[in-house]
């Protein structure tokens, strides 16, 4: 079933994360061969790519070493399975953020899953479809200055969310089908995501088909203002994290949380008092957003996702 785009707060939420776009695209970046990949990647069911479509390239900020993918077309699900002495059964599908095109695929994906793997959690990094770009670093540059205008934001959020929806709920459905053979309860796999892929992550919640809304879901940066769409019903219990100083999303008015506890959904929120936007795994320097994966933790042991 297509999903439908959820958009988090109206035209402010177009202005952030065309404001994301541009920091990352002009972040001083230099092209690299595609690093050595986690192994065990599946290929997720997807459209296929256009014949002249733009060949999926890596690159790498001097600033800060953020390690990112732009024009991904080929969608794939890569498996971090805890041993099985140690397996808890439940499952956590990680989306990267990065403004819908590109991913972080590192330190918002494979660093927290390898974290997650450890503590005894089943963790997928989702490598979803991403809007194209020009070809490689400096098709950024021009992607973020494409942002500027109204309209090709307007569109970009719309198809960003909507194709990385897609690709997050069929990662939902492959982690069903195979949640036996790797020792997985299908009642306790939830979704975590990072800026845009906090985005996807909270619109799985409202998409028209219940076997793919996650059983939780934990937006990470991604902005908490009040939804366009209406709360669906029962929604899924949800743990949330930003830092108060976070230059896109600090300053929301937190109206979506409310709103979920209205239709009978749970909302744990830590916001940190430093750490920016985009601290990924695991956490800034010098602040308590080193603290978010053990907070994180804790809440899943606190609602019993962890087992017994």
């Amino acid at each position: 079933m297509q999903a439908r785009p959820f958009v988090l707060g109206a035209v402010a939420t177009l202005l952030l994360l065309a404001a994301t776009a541009a920091a990352a695209a002009q972040a001083t970046r230099g092209d690299i061969p595609p690093p050595p990949q986690p192994p065990g990647a599946i290929v997720l069911k997807a459209p296929a790519p256009a014949a002249n479509a733009t060949p999926e390239s890596w690159s790498i900020s001097s600033s800060d070493n953020v390690l990112v993918v732009q024009n991904v077309t080929v969608p794939t699900l890569t498996p971090f399975l805890p041993a099985k002495g140690k397996a808890t059964g439940a499952a956590v599908i990680i989306a990267p953020g990065g403004a819908f095109v590109l991913l972080a695929m590192d330190h918002e994906g494979w660093k927290v899953a390898r974290f997650l793997q450890a503590h005894g959690v089943a963790a997928f990094v989702l490598k979803y479809r991403v809007l194209p770009t020009e070809p490689k670093a400096a098709g950024l540059e021009k992607a973020g200055a494409a942002f500027n205008d109204p309209a090709e934001r307007a569109r970009r959020l719309r198809d960003g969310v909507r194709i990385g929806t897609e690709d997050a709920q069929e990662a939902v459905r492959v982690v069903q089908a195979r949640a036996g053979e790797w020792g997985i309860d299908p009642a306790r796999i939830g979704v975590l995501g990072f800026s845009a892929g906090a985005i996807v992550t909270m619109n799985l919640a409202y998409t028209d088909d219940p076997a793919t809304r996650p059983a939780f879901i934990a937006p990470i940066y991604g902005g908490l203002g009040a939804p366009l769409r209406p709360v669906p019903a029962n929604p899924p219990p949800m743990w949330a994290a930003m830092a108060a100083d976070d230059p896109l999303f600090g300053k929301t008015d937190f109206a979506l949380i409310p709103a979920w506890e209205a239709k009978g959904g749970s909302v744990e929120l830590h916001l940190y008092e430093h750490g920016g936007h985009g601290f990924g795994y695991p956490g800034r320097p010098g602040t308590t957003t080193l603290q978010w994966p053990t907070d994180f933790l804790a809440w899943l042991k606190a609602r019993g996702l962890l087992g017994k």
